[in-house]
């Protein structure tokens, strides 16, 4: 081969495609180059193939991949059934995770999984998501174009974590507005356009705890929490001992007509949601002036079909 730099670069990458570990110093006498154009031979494969190079010890790398990894007894079937939950996920999804589905079947050796509809929305816009995860990582202040019933422009926005809740993907965001103590849930699917900035911030360890600790797409940020407490009739009693609708969720009591529950929420409206699904068979018991809303909420709908009617 005449060009001994594009010789240089495919020996590097067959040796990481073989799983081989490259160290840059003992690469470099071999090759009869200098440290630092190894380094760059690196970074240019790492770019190139969209794969991360994965430090084994200092100054040698190996590819990360799914392939070739080693996995002791536990650790393999934690990815086995890792693998398996994969195979139930939208090939679009997938797409967005960068996960090959073939090699996930591969893996997997069988397929016993099929999701008939994805219950995870469709996407449109996972073109942003590269920005968007640069922009986390790096704590990097951005402005966004959102579209959702109107057109907004949000400036100096402090993107902390992209979620997947309750079926949809959201970027969860610092910003100026007194709603929530300021911190928003941005719809991906409604994100129009992305603006890096240079500057940087801080990320606050309470938003962090928040977003591990959340309920609901209703959870108030830095507020203070009420006790709930709910009675389920016992036709729908089973689904409740069997799920926990909201992570608060404690069955403190239960008789032969109904179960009683116990719940710790920072924003009413995640209890009247809970109880608006789940009517006639759950009923508020404290505190009183929800139950009350929530009878209030009824009348209304029911009044309006009437006259519809």
């Amino acid at each position: 081969m005449r060009d001994k730099k594009v010789f240089n670069v495919l020996t590097i990458l067959k040796r990481l495609k073989d799983n081989q570990e490259i160290c840059t110093k003992n690469i470099a006498k071999e090759l009869d180059v200098d440290v630092r154009t190894i380094q760059r031979y690196l970074k240019d494969i790492s770019e190139f193939f969209d794969v991360e190079l994965i430090t084994t010890k200092r100054g040698c790398y190996k590819f990360l991949s799914l392939e070739n990894v080693i996995l002791d007894e536990k650790a393999s079937q934690e990815f086995d059934a890792f693998a398996r939950i994969l195979t139930a996920l939208d090939e679009k999804v997938l797409e967005v995770f960068n996960v090959n589905k073939k090699l996930i079947r591969k893996i997997v050796k069988e397929e016993i999984f099929f999701v008939k509809n994805s219950p995870i929305e469709e996407i449109k816009n996972f073109k942003f998501v590269k920005e968007l995860i640069k922009a986390i990582k790096y704590s990097l202040v951005i402005d966004i174009e959102y579209e959702a019933e109107e057109k907004y422009f949000f400036k100096e926005l402090k993107p902390y974590k992209i979620v997947f809740t309750e079926g949809n993907w959201y970027l969860v965001v610092e910003s100026n507005d007194d709603i929530n103590n300021g911190v928003k849930f941005l719809r991906l699917s409604f994100i129009k356009s992305v603006y890096l900035s240079s500057k940087s911030f801080y990320k606050k360890k309470e938003i962090i705890d928040y977003i591990y600790s959340f309920q609901s797409l209703m959870s108030g940020y830095n507020k203070k929490k009420t006790k709930v407490e709910v009675k389920v009739d016992k036709k729908v009693a089973r689904f409740f001992k069997v799920k926990k609708f909201l992570s608060s969720q404690k069955i403190v009591k239960e008789e032969k007509d109904a179960i009683f529950i116990e719940y710790y929420i920072t924003n009413k409206e995640e209890i009247l949601f809970l109880a608006k699904r789940w009517l006639p068979y759950m009923k508020i018991l404290s505190p009183k002036e929800y139950n009350d809303e929530l009878i209030k909420i009824v009348k209304t709908f029911l009044k309006e079909n009437n006259e519809v009617c």
